[in-house]
């Protein structure tokens, strides 16, 4: 890239790694503003200033109002963040994630790529913490940024070989005397990727025991992962941007260990002299040259914590978007390092259709630039120094109380103050305390109303009147949440149907699994996760569903309601674990109450009296007393018909039985018949669209 940022970025094998140190480093310093304005936001959040010791005194010349002064943390915007933070990554991991088609062709494979989206969303160990990490930038900073990458892991172990496995011309050198020349040769074209020293032992041991052992990739993770970074340390990127995917150029920070880069190489095909090249310059240093200003000065919380990059290496991912010889437009990524004038590698990236593999979410659109988002500490922090301020007044002056100034003559000072002291005086008055100023008693209520605000701005209800706003407020933060999780949901998506063919995946309720084929769901889907920020409050969900539950026995006239959904639904928001536990699938319940019903003809055929179960299903148990009694065409049921007959003990308690089924049924009907006035009809009512 050259400095005119108007010239057109053409693609190129090889590329220009000093263009793009020179193109870093302007996207840094136009950064600065943004990285400033966000160690304040930290500082103040985390309560960090200059003059503040252990025990939140004033210290130094420039103290106010006096040396060791209070100087204590409001805690106003911390726990909001907290808090916001919770409610963000319970939205994530409770809300309803739809795939919906985008053709007509794809209605039929929705519901398993919508299972599958699910079970992949579990499979990503990394993203509960990758996701509290990223609301924590949302909320803190106004923005935040997650990558999405396919993450495979290859392992080199040890696999068995033996003789067997070797290809004929190999066994016939190895079991050839005068072939030993021969042999490390035809090993080392077989097994190029082997030391001598490998292929030798190998060779060893082949002849001596028959069998060895070889080195062997082991692929240990094949699926799509995420990662949040922090706009100006572990993204760069020019701060005019409108949107991720209208920049230019993104460049990416990673830090390696030399064992890391070294399995680069032979993983991923990293070119073996730049690996050479960084591990030997290997400084452990931590630039800070985009983070001039406030930041650097005063030293903040983030510069005065411990951050310690020794023995590792950092390289730059610089991805660009760029046009090819045929004019199409591709996105590239291109691996360098600061300190060293080639690069790793440099890749066309041909997944989602060439975009950056970057998603930003913003807490707030106050403008279409994309950096203009504020977070908490810049909204409220007027109300952080407020609070402050009132906290600190009221503990002076409770010191000033405790051990206030002492009035004496000049020249006459008393040897020592407190309980028990006897100082000598002419006169009484001679020495006594200073008149203290009278205290405010509106301090405590200025507080309140001052964390009532920040509470009220930031979706909190402080009353009834404004809890229908609070409301409205949450939920917007939590749709635009969730709005960007479904953009990142399609990314992994394309991933998973660009590098895994066939995948094997749990769907809720069936332990035993599914398969998706992707050559069958090819097409894109559109990811939807919405959740309703009423359902943290868990009674008025219960509340919620106990209405819907009355509004489905009432008006459900062609038994449409599907209670056992409903059921799941009731039991998951009293406790997600209960619904696995106490429900059983609707098959599996069937297969149940028909062996029961069995066991217990069994039981009266053999002499027992049995009462028929509560709560069963009594009409289907009827069922199955009937098929009993009357038995097939194929096999009727003479002999049953003839011991009914003749077996009038036998008779009786079948007739018990049967009679308490049906009384149970008889029972559920004058239920519906108290609830409607009559007996229902089998028919159902005319209703008037």
């Amino acid at each position: 890239m050259a400095d005119n940022d108007t010239e057109l970025q053409e693609y190129s094998n090889e590329p220009d790694v000093d263009a793009l140190k020179v193109d870093l480093e302007r996207c840094r310093a136009t950064l600065s503003y943004y990285v400033d304005r966000a160690e304040i936001a930290r500082d103040i959040r985390m309560s960090v200033w200059v003059g503040k010791n252990d025990l939140a005194q004033k210290t130094g010349a420039d103290s106010f109002p006096w040396e060791n002064a209070s100087d204590l943390s409001a805690n106003v915007i911390n726990p909001l963040i907290d808090g916001d933070i919770a409610i963000l990554k319970s939205s994530l991991n409770k809300g309803n994630l739809v795939a919906a088609p985008t053709e007509a062709g794809d209605i039929a494979s929705s519901k398993v790529v919508t299972e599958f989206m699910r079970w992949r969303m579990s499979t990503m160990d990394e993203l509960p913490r990758e996701a509290g990490v990223a609301a924590n930038y949302l909320l803190e900073q106004g923005i935040c940024i997650i990558g999405t990458y396919f993450c495979r892991e290859v392992k080199r172990v040890f696999k068995p070989l033996t003789l067997e496995q070797l290809p004929p011309e190999l066994v016939i050198a190895i079991r050839d005397p005068d072939a030993k020349e021969g042999v490390s040769d035809l090993f080392r074209d077989s097994f190029p990727k082997l030391s001598k020293k490998r292929i030798n032992k190998m060779i060893r041991e082949l002849i001596k025991e028959g069998a060895t052992e070889i080195p062997t990739e082991k692929v240990t993770k094949s699926r799509p992962g995420i990662r949040a970074y922090e706009l100006g340390r572990d993204i760069i990127v020019d701060s005019n941007i409108l949107d991720l995917q209208s920049a230019r150029a993104i460049y990416c920070v990673h830090y390696y260990t030399p064992e890391q880069l070294k399995e680069k190489v032979i993983t991923e095909g990293w070119d073996e002299d730049f690996v050479e090249e960084v591990i030997e310059d290997i400084t452990g240093d931590f630039h800070h040259s985009y983070t001039q200003g406030y930041a650097q000065t005063i030293g903040t919380y983030t510069s005065e914590a411990a951050h310690s990059y020794d023995g590792l290496v950092r390289l730059i991912s610089a991805y660009r978007k760029e046009i090819d010889e045929d004019g199409v437009p591709v996105c590239t990524m291109t691996i360098f390092s600061e300190s060293s004038d080639s690069y790793a590698k440099k890749y066309v990236m041909d997944v989602d259709d060439g975009n950056y593999p970057f998603t930003a979410i913003s807490r707030e659109t106050i403008s279409r630039r994309l950096l203009d988002s504020r977070g908490y500490p810049e909204i409220l922090r007027d109300y952080e120094i407020a609070v402050k301020t009132c906290m600190d007044q009221r503990r002076d002056s409770a010191s000033l109380s405790t051990n206030p100034a002492v009035e004496y003559l000049i020249g006459r000072k008393p040897a020592s103050l407190g309980p028990g002291a006897q100082i000598p005086v002419r006169r009484r008055g001679e020495v006594g305390f200073m008149e203290i100023p009278p205290q405010s008693p509106a301090s405590m209520e200025v507080e309140m109303q001052l964390r009532s605000l920040a509470a009220k701005m930031t979706g909190r209800p402080t009353s009834q009147d404004d809890a229908v706003d609070a409301n409205v407020i949450r939920q917007s933060m939590i749709n635009n949440w969730l709005h960007g999780w479904s953009q990142i949901l399609k990314k992994v998506y394309a991933l998973d149907r660009e590098y895994n063919s066939e995948v094997w995946f749990r769907v809720s309720n069936n332990p035993q699994g599914m398969q998706i084929i992707f050559d069958e769901t090819a097409s894109m889907y559109d990811f939807s996760l919405t959740f309703n920020s009423m359902n943290n409050d868990e009674e008025k969900v219960i509340e919620k569903l106990e209405t819907v539950g009355k509004i489905m026995a009432q008006y459900d006239r062609q038994g449409q309601a599907r209670y056992d959904v409903f059921l799941r639904t009731f039991l998951d928001a009293i406790d997600p674990n209960l619904a696995g536990q106490l429900i059983m699938p609707a098959q599996e319940a069937t297969t149940k109450e028909i062996i029961e019903t069995s066991n217990d003809i069994a039981k009266i055929s053999s002499g027992q009296v049995v009462n028929a179960p509560q709560g069963a299903n009594a009409q289907l148990r009827l069922q199955v007393l009937q098929q009993y009694m009357q038995g097939t065409e194929q096999v009727p049921a003479d002999d049953v018909q003839q011991r009914l007959q003749e077996d009038e003990r036998f008779r009786q308690r079948m007739e018990t039985y049967q009679k308490q089924l049906s009384f149970q049924i008889q029972q559920q009907q004058n239920a519906q018949i108290g609830m409607m006035g009559t007996a229902p009809g089998n028919i159902p009512a005319s209703v008037a669209a």
